[in-house]
């Protein structure tokens, strides 16, 4: 049977400001804002070949990662071909390096960062063959 959604054209993340976190996303991954609507808070930018779209949220409540009072929306992956300098860049950016690191526990070597409005994302190396 096939299927009657046939496109994702993109992907809606609530925000304490729109504008901001269109700006951060894009200028974390090269991408470009595309959209700024401050009478709607509303913003979008272009992400990787995606649309993400940003919403302005009264009494926006951030995220609390690792905790579940709060809890994650969402958590995006980030491909990155040099670890520490994707590190700091986020960090020029304002992100912060997540207090818990489930990599460093695991063996692993993602990094957990904290985007503004406190959304968790991590940044991966290349795949070890």
């Amino acid at each position: 049977m096939t299927s009657p959604v046939t496109e994702l054209i993109a992907f809606t993340i609530d925000s304490a400001d729109a504008a901001k976190a269109a700006r951060f996303y894009a200028d974390l991954t090269g991408g470009e804002v595309t959209g700024d609507y401050p009478e709607y808070g509303y913003a979008s930018a272009s992400v990787l070949g995606a649309t993400f779209n940003f919403q302005t949220v009264a009494d926006y409540a951030r995220p609390e990662w690792p905790g579940q009072e709060h809890p994650q929306q969402f958590h995006l992956d980030f491909r990155v071909p040099d670890l520490e300098s994707a590190t700091e860049h986020a960090r020029a950016l304002g992100a912060t390096v997540a207090g818990t690191q489930p990599a460093a526990e695991a063996g692993g070597s993602w990094r957990v960062m904290i985007d503004p409005d406190g959304h968790p994302f991590c940044l991966c190396p290349p795949q070890e063959a």
